[in-house]
Order: structure tokens, then sequence, then C-alpha cells
């Protein structure tokens, strides 16, 4: 392989290893070379390095601090300083060795000395990366002719998005990771919790007021409605006649100007089957509760989608949003837990979905410390990631934050076995460093990422090191 028309921009500096090295720059290349650009190493010792450069430093021996300087004096009163002891140099991070059946382990130390050539715009570096350009996800920062490609074997090991407000998750979404999903092969299922970011998108919505709920869900969802009729213990009348009316399912295809006086009554009529001394007081309640509600709040309990439907559909169609739009917090879970058991138990009995889950807003599924509800639809991300491993199931799930009060649970987090971290907020710096500072990459730089800029690292990442993409919108 010949890299002669790249131009030489330095040499590898003593102290290198197969790892890493520092590359002098040749004199003025500073003006031109910066952080992320992708060069190649024609090692003296044999072999081509693919590689990136981060972590850049100016050194200037009559410039240094602490001690006195002839020099340091003269550019106190203004004097320009000399720069005869004046170097430039980067880090560089060796990404894999180049060879004719791809990008291979670097096994070699990079000899000092060694020319550093950078790639040119008509190059294209993410070839040696995969052979494959079928599947890509936007493109290298400042290279839009860089596609760069995903092994879409890792999908269904799932998928991690996390930056701040305003950095460009929904968009990364939409135009690339959705996209990618339907092209490789899989249904995608996105669940928009506000109903801005991706149902104005899409053709095919449904209305979460659509989806039927389960039994079991529905009384949770209604006790916590009638704020459980103003007892203070589980165990009271007014509970046990709902109950005991929803189980009847005489509910189901009611109309909502029919439902609340349907329910109130049938609520009723059950407390007055118990014959209990208690049976007027109960009444009372009930019918002060459902003063206090809309039919508006009972519409939730009266869709006959069935998660069944859902799917089916899905597979029709390839993509659909759920708008969750105007639907209470419990209520969002509630349909989301009948969609994951639903998934569960179709993987229990060893059926693939063939399905990708787009999760936005996920600190609201999975927080960092998840109680009541929040604690069931965490366990069962947890297990629709542990099974669909292995039954083409992908999560997809997009965060503000990665950890702590701001970002998701960490029993979650493990399992996202492919991340895109942009801009982060300042609560997640020692998080973003556990992940990011291995690779040299310091976490102050992504306090700064302008929106739509995201590192892409781990599973269907090619490259052993993170690489800085973007995308283009439209």
């Amino acid at each position: 392989m010949s890299f002669e028309r790249q131009r030489v921009i330095g040499v590898i500096a003593s102290e290198s290893s197969e790892t890493e090295a520092r590359v002098i720059l040749n004199y003025k290349e500073e003006l031109n070379i910066k952080t992320e650009d992708l060069v190649v190493v024609e090692n003296l010792i044999g072999g081509k390095v693919l590689a990136v450069l981060r972590g850049g430093r100016g050194l200037n021996e009559n410039l240094k601090t602490g001690g006195y300087h002839p020099a340091l004096s003269y550019a106190r009163i203004g004097g320009n300083p000399s720069k005869a002891k004046e170097s430039y140099d980067f880090r560089l991070l060796v990404i894999g060795e180049i060879t004719e059946e791809g990008l291979v382990q670097n096994k070699k130390i990079l000899s000092p000395g060694s020319p550093v050539r950078l790639f040119s715009e008509k190059d294209d570096p993410m070839v040696y990366l995969s052979k494959n350009k079928g599947f890509t996800l936007g493109y290298y920062e400042g290279r839009p002719n860089w596609k760069v490609p995903v092994n879409i074997d890792f999908i269904p090991y799932h998928i991690g998005v996390f930056a701040t407000t305003g950095g460009g998750k929904s968009y990364l979404a939409r135009y690339e990771i959705i996209p990618l999903l339907k092209k490789a092969g899989y249904g995608v299922l996105i669940l928009d919790w506000k109903g801005r970011d991706y149902a104005p998108y899409f053709k095919d919505v449904i209305s979460i007021a659509d989806i039927a709920l389960d039994t079991e869900s529905v009384k949770d969802y209604l006790i916590r409605l009638f704020g459980n009729f103003g007892y203070s213990t589980d165990t009271n009348l007014p509970r046990q006649a709902l109950e005991a009316y929803l189980e009847k399912e005489e509910w189901r295809g009611l109309g909502e100007k029919d439902l609340k006086d349907s329910l109130k009554e049938g609520i009723i009529e059950e407390i007055k089957l118990l014959k209990d001394r208690r049976s007027e007081e109960a009444i009372n309640r009930v019918e002060l509760a459902f003063k206090k509600i809309q039919s508006r709040e009972l519409s939730f309990i009266l869709g006959i989608k069935t998660p069944e439907n859902v799917l089916e559909e899905v597979r029709e169609k390839g993509i659909v949003v759920i708008n969750m739009k105007k639907a209470s917090k419990h209520i969002k879970l509630l349909c989301f837990l009948a969609l994951g058991k639903y998934l569960m138990d179709m993987m229990y009995n060893d059926e693939d979905p063939n399905l990708a889950l787009v999760i936005d807003e996920g600190p609201q599924y999975c927080g960092f410390n998840p109680i009541g509800i929040e604690k069931e639809t965490t366990d069962i991300i947890i297990d629709m990631c542990a099974l669909g491993r292995s039954h083409k199931l992908c999560i997809c799930l997009l965060s503000q934050g990665i950890a702590g009060e701001i970002g998701i649970n960490a029993a979650v987090r493990r399992n996202l076995n492919t991340q895109l971290i942009g801009k982060i907020h300042p609560l997640d710096m020692n998080e973003a460093s556990n992940w990011l500072s291995p690779y040299n990459i310091d976490p102050k730089f992504l306090l700064s990422l302008p929106p739509g800029h995201f590192y892409f690292m781990g599973s269907m990442n090619p490259s052993p090191m993170p690489l800085l993409i973007t995308f283009a919108i439209g």
C-alpha cells in the first residue's frame, strides 16, 4: 500500500510504544493540524499504522514559568519572544496496523523518527476500518465524504445516546440511527415522550390513548387517579369494588362519554353487593372521587390496540411512533410495561421480535435510583437487554445525562454496549472521564462540543478507538 501522496506532517518522538506516541510537527504544521485528525505512520521497523491525534501542546523553552529567564523579562515589556526553542506536538493513539486483510492490532513499537502522514479529503481511511460500505452512521468530523462504518452484528447489544439538552440526540436518532436500524432489517418502534421530537416527522403515529392496558395496569392507574378514594390503607370497600368491576371487563369498548358514568355506577353496584355496614360511607367517597376527575383522564384506559397489534403495525409499516403527549407519567410507564411484558413473553417463547425500541427521555423510565413503577420499568429494561442480545431486540435509549441524578440506572447503562456521547453536563464529568480518558479524550473537551457532534464508541464501532462523528440534517 502506497501512502506517498499524503503529506508528511511530522515524526514520531522518543518514548513511543505500540499503542501511543507523540508526534513532533514539522515547521508551521501547527497552523493546519488539529485534534481528531487521522494519520498514517510509516513505521521504520515495518508496517503502516492508522492513528488519531489527540492532546496537542505547544512548547517553548524560553517561556517556561517558575524561574528567571531573560526571555521572560523581554516578554513582560511587550517584546516578541524567540521561537528558536519552540515546538508543537500531539499525542498519537494507535487505531491499528493496516494490512491487506484489513485493520489488525498493532504489536510493533512505533519507531522514533518514523514519518507521520496526514490523510487528505480525497482519501477515505474509513475503508481500513471496514470493507462493508453499506451501513454507516454519519461521517467523520470535518470530512463529509468519510462515512463512518458500522458493525450491524452488534445492534442487539443495545445503544446509548447521551447529550445534554440541545446536544442533537433527537436529530441523530431521526436522521441516522433510525434509518440505519430500518436498513439493517429491524422494525422500529419509537416512544416519543413529549410528542414533539418524532411524531411530527414520521407518518405512522399511534396515540398512547389507543394502546390497550392490561387489567392490572388499569387498576393501578385508577386507584392512583382516585387517590385511593381518600383511604390510607390498601384494603377498603371502594378499592375492592373497583377491582371486582374491572375484572368483568364490561367497561372495555365504551366511549369516553359513557365510561365515567358506567364506571361510577358499576363500582357503586359492587359496593352494594358486599352488604357491608360501611357501604354508605364508601359510596359517598366514590361519588366525591368522581366529581374531582375529568372524562379525559379516563380516556387513557379505553385503548383497543394490544401490544401484539402494535408490533404487527411495525412489521407492516417499518417505523411507528407512539405519541405519548398529554398522558401522565404513570400512564406512559404503564404503556411501556404492557409492551415490555409482551416482548418478554415472545422471547421466553423463543420468538425473535426483530425490533428496535427507541426510548426517548431514558431517565424517565430507568433513573439512577428508581422507586415504585420506575423500578418495574427499570427491571424490565434490564431483562429485555439481557434476552434481546440473542433474540434480535435492540434497545436504543436516549438520555440527557449519563450517570447520577441526571442519568440512567447503572445496571441499564452497563447493558448499552454501543455509546454515542455528545456535549455533556458538568455533573457528568466523572462518568465521562471513566469512559473516555483511557482514549486520551479530555472530558472538558466534551463540555464545549458543538451540537450534533458525538464520540462513537463500543461494539458497533469497528474502530477500537472512539471516533468523533457528526451528520447532515435533512
